[in-house]
């Protein structure tokens, strides 16, 4: 890994970039920013860097057309989205597309510096590791995802993430065992409510 990482920051709120470059220059990374996706693309050109850290909803060129524009580039820099609005179908279009990780508006310096040191170092191996003449898709990022997902509480966000691998790897039997599971919890909780209802809208009326 570069004893000094370089970032590259593309956020279209100018004080979000602030307190972003803020709280990594802290830790000792040099970065840049740019407001826009256009701005953004001629930055990366002009000087590569080792991390951008990409906000997904902006004007112009939305964080999912600027990676895909990066990628179209031949460019293989890894890219963590960051939105306060993301989606399941966002989620799984940009892991598509080799983003790293995914952040979630608002969050704090120490919870970003932290992730920002766990993709450095999660591509730094990947990078050391022989290459591969028919790599095979291990969905190994999406797996980690819905597991932050359910860690989290956000079942449909895991619900989505899950079916999504097993729809590219249908034989992993991680993705179909956490798929179990949690609709097994779903449909315990579900039969759990029943009784409530009833005790609320007595004969079943309102069901």
């Amino acid at each position: 890994m570069p004893k000094h990482p370089r970032i590259l920051i593309v956020d279209d709120e100018p004080n979000v970039r602030l307190m972003l470059r803020t709280a990594l220059a802290t830790a000792g990374y040099p970065t840049a920013v740019a407001p826009d996706g256009e701005t953004a693309l001629g930055m990366i050109q002009a000087e590569p860097c080792d991390l951008i850290i990409l906000d997904l909803r902006m004007p112009g060129l939305n964080g999912l057309q600027t990676l895909s524009r990066i990628r179209e580039l031949g460019i293989d820099v890894p890219v963590m989205m960051l939105t306060a609005h993301g989606s399941i179908p966002d989620t799984v279009a940009v892991m598509r597309l080799g983003a790293l990780d995914f952040l979630s508006k608002p969050i704090t310096p120490a919870e970003l510096r932290v992730r920002v040191a766990e993709v450095l170092e999660r591509q730094h191996a990947v990078n050391r590791r022989p290459i591969k003449t028919t790599p095979a898709p291990s969905f190994g990022f999406e797996l980690e995802m819905a597991r932050r997902a359910l860690n989290r509480g956000k079942n449909e966000e895991a619900e989505g993430l899950l079916r999504a691998v097993l729809a590219g790897s249908p034989g992993s039997r991680e993705a179909k065992d956490l798929l179990d599971r949690l609709l097994a919890r779903k449909e315990r909780e579900a039969r759990g409510a029943f009784p409530l209802l009833r005790e609320w809208f007595p004969g079943g009326q309102a069901l």
